[in-house]
């Protein structure tokens, strides 16, 4: 049994609009063993929508190149965490000392991810074992996705996006204050 933290629909960027979704939205929960779920849900033609084939559960680089799905956590101070979430099963995690600066691998266990794929939702699951996210239980969170088209388009998705092109690492996108958690 998980224990919903915060259910949010992402703003698709208004320059870049979407053909393939009406909608993106994210789940985050944490089941009784402290583990946690983030659930992605795009809905509308998941089938014009770039899926990356199976890929080795490592952490891999450039995620963000196609479809993707992310998490920005804010840790104290500027610093914060990119993790990259793939359809293919590849992830990534970064950690970064001030915007866009001071990158560099953050060691994290594998997530189980999950996808499904039917003819109007696309869902991505990831499960990640109990204090294996770099969140310190106080930082905001951002919550994105990159979704590239079959006809070569991509948009680009947010909880909130700041003035001009997209920026996912701003922190105007870390819009999501989860409440503290019980054992924190």
């Amino acid at each position: 049994m998980s224990r919903v933290l915060a259910t949010r629909v992402l703003a698709c960027h208004p320059d870049t609009p979407c053909q393939a979704l009406a909608a993106l939205g994210a789940q985050i929960s944490q089941g009784d063993d402290m583990s946690w779920e983030v659930a992605f849900a795009a809905v509308g033609k998941p089938g014009e929508i770039v899926v990356p084939g199976a890929a080795p559960r490592v952490h891999t680089d450039e995620l963000w190149k196609t479809t993707c799905f992310e998490l920005f956590i804010g840790r104290a101070g500027d610093s914060y965490a990119e993790l990259n979430l793939s359809p293919s099963g590849a992830f990534a995690a970064y950690h970064f000392d001030h915007y866009r600066t001071g990158m560099r691998k953050i060691d994290l266990p594998a997530p189980d991810l999950a996808l499904e794929v039917g003819n109007e939702r696309l869902t991505l699951t990831a499960r990640f074992p109990e204090d294996s996210l770099p969140w310190d239980y106080n930082g905001r969170i951002g919550i994105s996705a990159v979704i590239e088209e079959k006809s070569g388009a991509k948009s680009y998705w947010a909880l909130v996006h700041p003035a001009g092109k997209p920026d996912f690492h701003h922190r105007d996108c870390f819009a999501l204050a989860l409440a503290p958690l019980g054992g924190a």
